[in-house]
């Protein structure tokens, strides 16, 4: 007779791998054959976050459980620290002798991200690992430490949180070395970071599909439609654009792949219109007849967005689109209507929900037949005096308005309907 003690190995992983956090844990209290099968999947990723470093080290870290049962370095494919314990203001050294000696050891490791400015105690240990395919780090380093991290081959998707002008200089060698590979570039706060070394880098870099300059002072959107020349297969484009935009220049290459686009736009005085730089992005997407799926639109300061842009990037983009996120934006109910009517392929929205007419505005999105997730992207810190949640009521309202809604995300709360739509159960 076959029971759940008699299952191969990997028919059990298949099983696992539905299971997330506390219930893989749980699991592998069940049984010996159990924990020989969630093993694989409960080390697969090694995560430290904040509230792991506050209780550090009360709590041995996943870092401590490696190095205490080497076997388990082999399952390991991705390492994600977020934050590191201190120790009178400086980084507990246990804990970073515990992370070289961990990365040292997983010879499998896939993808390796680091947010704190901890790279450069781990430089060496990144050395020499053949399957690192995806790198998340915080480059401030010296510049023969630069020297050091630009060893790293065979990446295809690189992410720099941030970066001094050593790594800055290094981007046009290290990006020749990952031309054949690198198909992800994403540049996040680098305000050494010029036109001149951005071009020289991507000249090297035909094959990218995905390129995000966001928030780094010296790339405008004007620098980033004038260097695209060198990435005709880009499907995925996030840029920041900054006080007293420019207008595009008269000639943009074409991105007729270009599926995903994110524009965050820093005004110096809060904004009375629409920006028409936008206007002119919806225009020149549409003459390239680009299958756009996600759009991302985000302003500094709130601003209610016309009806006219909404017409206008329905009109080009209605029956491609899936995601919708308008970050710091108010829309009208009849802009909300537009939407929901014609984008026959909406799944995601992210907007500010309107607490004072939620009905009014669940009403206009109940047109929408393919919508099953909205994100609530209010921030209470843009607004004046308390902040007023959304409540267990107005997600009922809406939930049972529009007809394929399944989740609602707001005020950290991920609020689910069940088969019986009046049944809501939320979830920290």
């Amino acid at each position: 007779m076959v029971s759940a003690d008699n299952l191969n190995l990997d028919c059990l992983e298949l099983i696992f791998a539905y299971l997330y956090g506390n219930d893989l844990v749980s699991v592998s209290l069940v049984s010996r054959s159990f924990l020989a099968g969630i093993i694989p999947r409960l080390y697969r990723s090694l995560v430290f976050k904040l509230n792991q470093a506050k209780r550090y080290p009360a709590v041995m870290s996943p870092f401590a459980s490696v190095l205490a049962h080497p076997s388990l370095s082999v399952h390991v494919r991705h390492i994600d620290i977020r934050m590191a314990p201190f120790v009178k203001s400086s980084f507990h050294s246990g804990f970073m002798s515990d992370c070289v000696r961990t990365i040292v050891s997983c010879q499998n490791l896939s993808s390796f991200t680091c947010t704190p400015n901890l790279l450069p105690s781990f430089l060496l240990a990144l050395q020499g690992k053949e399957c690192l395919k995806h790198l998340r780090v915080n480059a401030t380093l010296t510049p023969d430490q630069a020297k050091e991290f630009v060893k790293v081959k065979g990446l295809q998707s690189l992410t720099l949180d941030s970066g001094t002008w050593s790594i800055v200089d290094m981007l046009p060698q290290w990006m020749f070395s990952l031309g054949p590979t690198l198909t992800s570039l994403t540049l996040h706060s680098i305000h050494e970071l010029s036109e001149s070394i951005l071009d020289l880098a991507l000249y090297n870099l035909p094959h990218l599909t995905g390129l995000h300059i966001v928030n780094c002072s010296k790339i405008d959107h004007s620098a980033i439609f004038h260097l695209i020349t060198h990435t005709p297969q880009l499907e995925s484009l996030s840029f920041t654009s900054w006080e007293s935009p420019k207008p595009l220049p008269s000639s943009v290459p074409f991105l007729p792949r270009l599926a995903n686009l994110a524009v965050d736009t820093h005004c110096a005085l809060s904004p009375t219109s629409t920006p028409t730089l936008w206007n002119s992005i919806i225009a020149l997407t549409r003459s390239w007849s680009c299958p756009l799926r996600s759009i991302t639109l985000r302003l500094s300061d709130k601003l209610l967005i016309g009806d006219v842009f909404i017409k206008d990037l329905l009109d080009a983009h209605a029956t491609t689109l899936t995601h919708i996120a308008l970050l710091n934006c108010a829309l009208s109910l009849e802009g909300v209507r537009m939407m929901s009517k014609r984008c026959a392929e909406l799944e995601r929205f992210a907007i500010s929900i309107p607490t004072k007419d939620v009905y009014g505005f669940a009403d206009a999105l109940r047109h929408s037949k393919t919508l099953h997730t909205l994100s609530d992207v209010t921030d209470a810190h843009t607004s004046h005096g308390p902040h007023v949640s959304i409540t267990r009521p107005d997600v009922s309202t809406i939930i049972e308005l529009v007809p394929n809604l399944r989740t609602i995300i707001t005020d950290g709360r991920v609020w689910t309907a069940s088969i019986v739509l009046s049944e809501l159960v939320p979830h920290r």
